[in-house]
Order: structure tokens, then sequence, then C-alpha cells
């Protein structure tokens, strides 16, 4: 919850848990939480604004923190357990182990290949590829877990600004385009497949940021940043091999 530096937490039908935040910077404070990512017990979050990612258990425990970043902005991990993350301002990708120790630097300023301009979203396929939305140069990269390039395609509506995130299932990217009020789905490859622009229930999207899918239920969540909710987009069943 950006605007109120708070993380909340909520069941798959949108029940309120609990959470915890506030501003400030002690060990259950935030400054504009921009992402989160779990896997098992383990809780991480990208305090942006306090130049940090932090680790807590499910139940809000803190446990560990790394910082010395600047304006981080996404996170994710990989099924190996290391944390990727965004490291926005420094336009840079970090992997860090499990409890947060180590610090691998991939990439610098640029607009090569495996080079970054303000990277905002960061999101893990289960076979470990890493997708980073490459805001400022308006293309996704993709990159191996060893952080070599694998492939890279334009996202031309995005612009100065725009905070768009990533979320990969098992079939696809999805990429959350705000300033086209729409959610665009990918191969895995960089190919459109198609540009969604409103909700299960049919209502329209509201400059979209955060995106999370749930395998199990098959929904892709979306943060309708425009109008302060979160809506739900259905997606396909999986195919029988």
């Amino acid at each position: 919850d950006f605007g109120h530096s708070r993380l909340r937490v909520f069941d798959a039908r949108g029940g309120l848990l609990g959470g915890w935040g506030g501003r400030g910077a002690g060990e259950h404070g935030f400054r504009e939480l921009c992402a989160v990512a779990a896997r098992g017990e383990d809780l991480y979050v990208a305090d942006t604004w306090n130049g940090r990612i932090e680790r807590f258990d499910l139940s809000g425990k803190w446990i560990a923190v790394v910082s010395e970043l600047y304006g981080p902005r996404g996170v994710a991990v990989g099924p190996d357990g290391r944390v990727w993350v965004t490291d926005t301002g420094n336009h840079r990708v970090m992997v860090y182990e499990p409890d947060l120790t180590g610090g691998k630097v991939i990439g610098q300023k640029g607009s090569g290949a495996g080079q970054f301009s303000g990277p905002i979203g960061i999101a893990i396929s289960p076979s470990g590829r890493v997708y980073v939305a490459d805001t400022a140069n308006r293309r996704i990269q993709s990159i191996d877990p060893d952080g070599k390039v694998t492939g890279a395609w334009p996202v031309s509506g995005w612009g100065d600004g725009a905070e768009p995130h990533l979320a990969v299932s098992d079939a696809a990217v999805y990429v959350s385009d705000p300033p086209g009020n729409a959610v665009l789905e990918f191969s895995p490859e960089g190919h459109l497949l198609r540009r969604i622009v409103a909700d299960a229930a049919g209502k329209a999207f509201s400059r979209p940021t955060g995106l999370a899918i749930s395998p199990r239920a098959r929904i892709l969540y979306v943060v309708n940043a425009g109008n302060s909710s979160v809506a739900t987009i259905s997606l396909p069943e999986r195919k029988s091999r």
C-alpha cells in the first residue's frame, strides 16, 4: 500500500487478514514500499525510499535487511531461493542469497544488451529465466540465472514516470502498461499475444502497476493504482501434455 507506507495481507478473495508498517525507518516502518515477493515462509519487501530490501516471515517477524540501494522498485525470488532486486536509481540488478547476504551486480546504466536505465519490475519463470522491465529503455530484457542476456523486446507505450511490473506464468509474461491502462501478455520469447484492458468483471483498468499470479487458482492479480484497488484476470487452464 504505497501511499500509506503499509504492507497489507489479503486472502484470495480480497478479505483483509492484517499487515504492518506505517511511514518510518525502523524494522516495521516503510517509505513507499513498491514490491513484495514470497517464497515458502519468507517475505521480501522493496522498501523503496528507505533504500533497502527487508526480509520477514509470513507473520511479520523481521529477519534481515540489505541497504545502500537507490530507490529499489522490484523484488523477485528464483527457484533456487536467490533474491533478485531492481536497484532502480543505480540502473542495475542485484542478486542476493536467500538470507540477503552476498550481492552480485548485474548491469550498469546504458542502452546496450545487459545494460539498464531505470529498471522497475522483475519476475522469474519456474525455469529460472529472469525478466526485467528496463523502463527508460522501453523494453523488457530476459537474462539467465547467471545474468547473461537471453533476449529483449520493445514496449513502446512506456514513458517517463511509468512504473511497470511483471509476472510470469508457465506459458506467458504479463506486463503492466500504466500509461496505456492495459496489461500486455507476451510469449516467453517476446511475441505480443494480447492486450487486456479490463478485469474479469469487465471493469476497465486504471493505471495498472503491480502484478502477481496464483498458479493454482489460475488468477492474475492487478494493482489498479489509478483507483486504489486490486483487480483479477482469469488465466486459461494449462494445456495437458
